[in-house]
């Protein structure tokens, strides 16, 4: 049992002024906490019943502990929210999310300190209860039904499409990874040293952060290509930690345990728990979102992220699922393109096949397939054909030619490269980055009068026509055709 507020407060005055101070900034709650811990811990150090002094001592040494944004915002641990009425101001409401996200940080900095679990810390309940009763109360808007959209209603609401939405990437990326690279999947539970269970949260997030970081680099370094889905989740003492689902070419995995286990050595002796290969996809994205977007902390669970992405696609994906293919976020993409792209996404035959047709990947090489695999449709070959060994595909354009009354292709594209593009998806099941080296000198061959139709039509772009009067150029350009001249003797 411990002593009273009164009681340590005069004696942590005779003690250490500052560390009084910063005793009476902490919520009742907390104060109680603290000591009740400190008495234990001096119980143990004195073996027999502490006075007030061991007590300050040991309160003393447990504020040594405490980062310095914690301590210089302790008083931010009695912060339960602005009044109702304060919601109608956005200037308000902005500083109120602030203020909430701000205080929800220092009081889980403070239940880490304390070993407090996050079920026993009343005041962030209340704070809580608070914050979603503030939003239940607040009129959003009216139906002409007559029904009430309140602003926890509208939250709601945006959380599910978010949700959605990453689910549905996410099932593409899958669908890309397993279909057409014929990668591997593996569910990678990444954890901290026992030394950040004790430290802030801010501190075991960034170390985790820059021990990823460290990852990615070395995966660049060897040319591995990962795609995939990280997510951060918390131990039940809010400590975080990484669940990535990661998918590799099979030929890579054992480089990517070395290099995953070389940052994180000390879930080297759980390999097996922390590396394992998923047999049912949807249950690991399903695991990886269960608390997406939870009320008592926004800011950890809505953190999701893709690998193998390129910069900015979330962005441009929403510009595209909305139909806005004028944006200039859709700049380089035809309209036709775009209307392909959207009417695949919900084939499940050939839904991986969206995301190559969109270029959405980080590495050039992966997005090179959607000129070979995925632009369009390709001429099925028969068993026989199937069977043959790669080499004889490409010595063989009779072959070629006799497929190509079969099925015509609504784009400009030779017979050729249909063959080729055929060809190229067979050699990715067994060696996806060098299949486009093989193959670059014949797609130079095969695509040279259409890169040499674009490279004339940006020429006359590029260039404005010379004026009639001038008969040193060497060509004009008139109504879209070159006209040679000669030069003046």
């Amino acid at each position: 049992m411990s002593f009273s507020d009164e009681t340590l407060v005069s004696a942590l005055r005779e003690y250490n002024r500052e560390t009084a101070r910063s005793f009476q900034k902490l919520h009742p709650f907390y104060r109680g906490r603290l000591a009740d811990l400190a008495y234990s811990r001096a119980e143990e150090v004195v073996r027999a019943r502490p006075d007030p002094l061991d007590v300050c001592k040991e309160i003393t040494r447990i504020f040594s502990r405490f980062d310095l944004a914690t301590e210089s915002a302790l008083e931010m641990s009695s912060y339960m929210g602005s009044q109702p009425k304060r919601y109608s101001s956005r200037s308000m409401k902005q500083e109120q999310t602030n203020l909430s996200t701000k205080s929800s940080k220092i009081r889980k900095n403070i239940r880490r300190y304390l070993n407090i679990p996050p079920a026993e810390d009343i005041v962030e309940e209340e704070f809580i209860s608070r914050k979603v009763g503030k939003k239940k109360s607040f009129i959003v808007m009216e139906t002409k039904a007559g029904r009430k959209i309140t602003a926890y209603d509208s939250a709601q609401h945006h959380k599910g499409i978010r949700r959605k939405k990453f689910f549905l990437i996410s099932n593409l990326v899958i669908r890309s990874a397993i279909d057409i690279l014929s990668y591997k999947g593996f569910f990678i539970t990444l954890t901290l040293p026992r030394k950040f269970h004790i430290s802030s949260y801010e501190t075991a997030k960034k170390e985790l952060q820059k021990r990823w970081e460290k990852i990615t680099k070395g995966f660049r370094d060897q040319g591995i290509i990962v795609l995939g889905m990280k997510k951060i989740h918390l131990h039940k003492d809010e400590t975080p930690h990484l669940h990535i689902i990661a998918y590799i070419h099979p030929d890579y995995e054992q480089a990517v345990r070395q290099i995953v286990f070389e940052n994180f050595i000390n879930d080297k002796h759980r390999e097996e728990e922390a590396f394992k290969e998923i047999d049912d996809h949807e249950a690991a994205l399903a695991y990886l979102l269960r608390d997406f977007c939870r009320d008592d902390d926004d800011a950890t669970y809505c953190d999701f992220r893709f690998l193998g992405l390129r910069k900015g696609f979330l962005g441009f994906w929403d510009e595209f699922y909305k139909g806005n293919f004028d944006s200039s976020k859709l700049s380089g993409f035809s309209h036709e393109g775009l209307s392909k792209a959207k009417r695949i996404l919900w084939d499940t035959k050939r839904r991986g096949d969206a995301l190559f047709l969109l270029r959405a990947f980080q590495n050039e090489s992966v997005n090179e397939l959607s000129q070979w695999h995925v632009n369009s449709e390709h001429p099925d070959l028969t068993d026989a054909e199937e069977r043959s060994e790669p080499f004889e595909y490409s010595t063989r354009n009779d072959r070629c030619h006799s497929l190509a009354h079969k099925r015509r292709r609504t784009s400009l594209v030779n017979p050729e490269k249909w063959q080729i593009s055929k060809v190229f998806r067979n050699l990715v099941e067994w060696n996806q980055e060098g299949a486009i080296h093989t193959f670059s000198h014949l797609r130079e061959c095969v695509d040279r009068r259409f890169l040499r139709t674009r490279a004339e039509l940006a020429l006359c772009r590029a260039r404005p026509p010379p004026k009639p009067s001038d008969t040193n150029d060497r060509f004009r350009i008139i109504s879209g055709e070159r006209e040679v001249l000669r030069r003046p003797v």
